[in-house]
């Protein structure tokens, strides 16, 4: 399997710096900034997979259709039962998130009114599926980094991180 384990690595620690911007601003109730922060550090997990996998990535908000269409093609990704089913879990998780689209961002056109993020997302019922998404893919995600990539020690200090991040998340569920 092909690899570009520099460019995971580099979306991996930017999507930390992401869910720690989410856990900061869960303190700080700014739910419409958890709901897009939490948004952007999903994508950028699954580019991180993306490029482990080998597949150059392109500039896109929606990395877990491009992650579908290469785990629909069993020849292109050679890998065991278990991490197929993490990564449809994944799959599965992500695609919330890509559902919200630019609504995270720029909010919701409603009639003749814009209705900001900062309405839409004004309380912590309004963000909590975001959490358990996000806690699920992280969960995902080091599974399949600890069993698949077989990382060494050092190569994993970044997903000895997203462990501890996904158990601060943990606490706000």
């Amino acid at each position: 399997m092909k690899t570009n384990f520099s460019q995971a690595k580099s979306w991996i620690a930017s999507s930390i710096n992401d869910i720690k911007r989410v856990l900061n601003d869960l303190s700080l109730k700014d739910f419409s900034r958890v709901a897009f922060t939490s948004q952007f550090a999903v994508e950028k997990l699954n580019k991180a997979i993306l490029s482990l996998i080998g597949i150059k990535i392109e500039k896109t908000h929606n990395p877990s259709e491009i992650l579908k269409e290469v785990f629909i093609d069993e020849e292109t990704l050679s890998i065991d039962e278990k991490a197929r089913e993490w990564i449809e879990i994944i799959i599965r998780n992500s695609e919330f998130f890509e559902r919200q689209g630019t609504k995270t961002r720029y909010g919701i056109i409603e009639g003749d009114k814009i209705r900001f993020p900062e309405e839409i997302y004004s309380s912590f019922e309004d963000i909590h599926n975001f959490l358990e998404n996000l806690k699920t893919i992280i969960n995902m995600y080091i599974k399949l980094m600890k069993e698949t990539f077989r990382l060494s020690k050092k190569e994993f200090e970044s997903i000895e991180v997203l462990k501890e991040l996904e158990g601060e998340i943990s606490k706000w569920i």
